[in-house]
């Protein structure tokens, strides 16, 4: 079963930092340079976790992954101002 996360994290070098939003985006759209929205299964968890895991200094940098439980609509949970939110939808090329 998949689930809504919010991917976040403060990552003190700037090359970590590049691969790590690169991760994230492999997994998730971005809400802010630092904050996305995954929709994972345990699967994807575990391998968008252990991604990072093998990226991050785990003396220097955070990384937070938070389960939102919703029963309704991402986007009914989501407030924001200013930009309008919305949520890109991915589309996949297989070559």
């Amino acid at each position: 079963m998949r689930g809504y996360y919010i991917l976040s994290y403060d990552i003190v070098d700037q090359k970590r930092w590049r691969k790590v939003f690169r991760i994230a985006g492999d997994f998730g759209d971005p809400l802010q340079y630092s904050v996305f929205i995954c929709f994972l299964s345990e699967k994807d968890k575990a391998i968008l976790t252990e991604k990072l895991k093998n990226v991050i200094s785990k003396d220097e940098d955070r990384v937070v992954l938070i389960k939102i439980r919703a029963t309704e609509g991402i986007e009914d949970l989501i407030e924001s101002f200013g930009k309008p939110f919305e949520i890109q939808e991915k589309r996949y090329f297989i070559c």
